[in-house]
């Protein structure tokens, strides 16, 4: 798989994106790139040949209580915080909604979590969803409501595996 994203930097078109939600396009044009110098997440772009960002998403660290999740996929897991990646935030821009984008943007950033697991510990990607259309959106997928958080959805990292096999 080829990535559609890069990194977020300076020379990217911050102030022009517009996914029409205010709190997400604050967080690109003013948070993303100081998050990325503290190292407390990595933000991706998906550009235009102009630098014009379509999307954009943020991977960070994570974990989650084993006690969270359904009791049918407990089985053979231990009983400590089980290790994640949040895909903490995902937007479109309005120009390019209803194109597949977001998707994509989801498939690429399970991609890069598949390869972050050949080195590191991760059970599953974990997204906290902004109302109930987004949790329909990622349940498309495969995510899977936590037990008390139902817009707190995770996918195991089995299902992620199996999911870009399909694509």
């Amino acid at each position: 798989m080829k990535f559609l994203t890069v990194l977020l930097s300076s020379d990217h078109k911050r102030l022009e994106f517009d996914c029409g939600n205010q709190v997400l396009n604050g967080y690109l044009r003013s948070y993303a790139l100081q998050d990325m110098k503290r190292r407390v997440s990595r933000a991706y772009v998906s550009i235009s040949s102009e630098n014009f960002i379509k999307g954009f998403y943020t991977l960070s660290a994570s974990s989650f209580c084993f006690e969270s999740i359904p009791e049918n996929l407990r089985k053979k897991l231990p009983r400590y915080p089980l290790p994640a990646v949040l895909i903490g935030r995902l937007a479109v821009d309005q120009k390019f909604q209803k194109q597949g984008m977001g998707k994509h943007l989801l498939m690429d950033a399970l991609y890069r979590i598949v390869l972050a697991e050949e080195s590191i510990g991760i059970y599953a990607a974990v997204v906290e969803a902004k109302d109930e259309q987004a949790q329909a959106f990622y349940e498309k997928f495969g995510f899977i409501s936590f037990k008390e958080h139902p817009l707190k959805l995770f996918l195991p990292l089995p299902t992620i595996k199996q999911a870009l096999l399909r694509d």
